[in-house]
């Protein structure tokens, strides 16, 4: 064992039942954050402006009348014109289809998970070999329509992806073996499917109340002149010092709307972070169990519960400190976006440029380090920043770069999602235009109805194929953790990732390397449960059967 590493449960590093509470403070702080999120949001809601949706109306902001807003201004001024587009008479349609599109989205992620289950390199094929099929379709399409520049750069771009995948094809063949080891975690574990589904309708949950009182809130104010009006220069007209056309009246919310929205949209993100953190800690804590179960024992009941319990229980400060890491890398990411825009409206600028790309870098990598620190909290309970740094050093020990196999997995299953999402916004786009098309608006509101569909499709099956990489994740460190004390918890899985490029474990006396020492006596002949495990206190351990047996003789 490496200098530092405390000794874990004998049971192969899962930690079942020693998990004091770690950063109860960061959990305090995302329940006051969220509490006074709610408590905003409802004053928001009591003392909203009920004329908003009147008075922030195009009509009623070019009307220089409406400032300050008297009382001649009536809601005709706000009715469709005949042949406008009515979002109300839009919704009225197209409700059923959104809700029926919803449910069967998620039906749809079901089946993908199913057939990555169990045609895991078939569907890795097919999503490379289409990635080099639509750019050298869109290269032919442009010569034929008289494009033919673009055309040969779009057919010459397909070439270099088609070079590139057969230079790969090793480490694509690895891709969907990787795949199939979270298959066959995920088989293993079936209650996953319904903790992920909860998950995803906790989190809308989540974000649905937080999105409306943020949205509340802007709703809390009046219309007040255009500051960018000139009542000088032009005082019968809307226009600003250069004579150009300007909305006469402006919204202006209250004074405490910008705090509070700024607190919401904090906590928004937040409480989506602490949700997909709280995700990936059950997924890696159940798989983890799955992984370092004692041999002979085949239940996996109770698993997930398990992980989840603990998520919500011991380890929430910590996941809540995780999440608010996330949180604070986003806004950064977002502050640097802006100032990167901002400065290519200015004429440019290489420093901010550099800056933007460095910064990603360091992002990168502490989302990276993050999700490690998480996986290694649902094995062994440890507080956040101790996970981290053990996770890091971990890593540091057993790995080298492996980028190809890496960037595969998500590549594969992230093309696969948009692929189906894609083809299900245009199924529904279809239907909903045949029954739609001899109306005025037909079309477009068909086109709006697919759209949609396929972002909710696109959603579900991203957050599904997410389940996928979160395992492969988890078996990860479940493996290097085996490195780490050099032994063989499941056999077939070091056989897959002894040929990932990942690095080395030991060194020989002749100077070889070698993956990991072979299964102790006690593990091949699958007799050793440790007394942490839920199999040793119920008796159901191969060892604790032979030595009663032994007993009674």
């Amino acid at each position: 064992m490496m200098p530092g590493e405390e000794s874990l449960s004998p049971s192969g590093h899962f930690e079942y039942h020693n998990r004091p509470r770690h950063d109860i403070f960061w959990g305090i702080l995302y329940a006051c954050a969220l509490a006074l999120t709610v408590v905003g949001g409802l004053y928001a809601s009591v003392h909203r402006n009920h004329k908003f949706a009147l008075l922030s109306a195009t009509e009623v902001r070019s009307d220089p009348s409406s400032c300050p807003a008297g009382p001649n201004l009536f809601s005709a001024k706000l009715q469709e014109q005949p042949g406008d587009f009515s979002v109300s008479d839009f919704m009225s349609k197209a409700a059923i289809w959104l809700l029926v599109s919803a449910v069967l989205s998620l039906a749809l992620g079901l089946v993908f998970l199913w057939v990555f289950k169990w045609h895991s390199k078939i569907m890795t094929r097919i999503t490379i070999q289409i990635q080099v099929l639509i750019p050298a379709i869109m290269g032919v399409s442009a010569i034929a329509a008289g494009q033919v520049g673009g055309g040969i750069i779009l057919i010459l771009l397909s070439l270099l992806a088609a070079l590139v995948f057969w230079m790969w094809r090793g480490e694509i063949d690895l891709c969907a073996r990787l795949l199939g080891i979270a298959a066959a975690g995920l088989n293993e574990n079936p209650g996953l499917l319904g903790f992920v589904v909860a998950a995803k309708f906790s989190l809308l949950s989540v974000m649905l109340p937080l999105l409306a009182f943020s949205g509340l809130a802007y709703t809390n104010g009046d219309l007040a002149p255009n500051s960018h009006r000139d009542m000088v220069g032009h005082p019968t007209s809307c226009q600003d010092a250069e004579g150009a056309p300007v909305d006469c009246c402006m919204w202006q919310p209250d004074a405490w709307v910008a705090p509070y929205m700024t607190l919401a949209n904090v906590t928004l993100l937040w409480s989506i972070f602490l949700v997909f953190e709280i995700r990936v800690f059950t997924i890696s804590g159940t798989i983890a169990q799955w992984y370092f179960s004692p041999p002979g024992f085949i239940s996996n009941q109770g698993t997930t519960v398990r992980s989840l319990k603990h998520a919500l229980g011991a380890s929430f400060g910590s996941l809540s400190l995780g999440s608010l890491v996330l949180t604070v890398v986003q806004l950064l990411r977002n502050a640097m976006e802006n100032a990167r825009q901002q400065a290519q409206r200015e004429g440019g600028s290489l420093l901010v440029s550099l800056a933007s790309c460095l910064l990603e870098c360091v992002y990168s990598l502490i989302d990276y380090l993050t999700k490690f620190a998480t996986v290694r909290m649902a094995i062994t309970g440890e507080a956040f920043l101790e996970a981290a740094r053990r996770a890091t050093d971990l890593l540091a020990r057993n790995f080298l770069k492996a980028y190809g196999v890496w960037w595969f997995p998500p590549m594969v299953l992230n093309c696969a999602a948009f692929l189906l999402s894609l083809a299900w916004g245009l199924l529904i786009f279809t239907l909903s235009w045949l029954r739609w098309q001899s109306g005025t608006n037909g079309t477009q509101e068909a086109a709006i109805l697919g759209a949609l569909c396929f972002v909710m499709a696109l959603v579900v099956l991203l957050f599904f194929s997410s389940v996928l990489l979160n395992i492969v994740d988890a078996v990860f460190m479940c493996y290097a953790l085996d490195l780490d004390t050099q032994s063989v918890t499941k056999a077939e899985v070091h056989e897959v990732f002894s040929q990932v490029p990942v690095g080395v474990a030991v060194e020989q006396p002749g100077g070889d390397y070698a993956y990991g020492a072979p299964a102790s006596p006690q593990r091949a002949h699958g007799g050793y449960v440790p007394p942490s495990h839920p199999a040793a206190a119920a008796g159901h351990s191969p060892m604790a059967r032979r030595n009663d047996s032994a007993a009674q003789v």
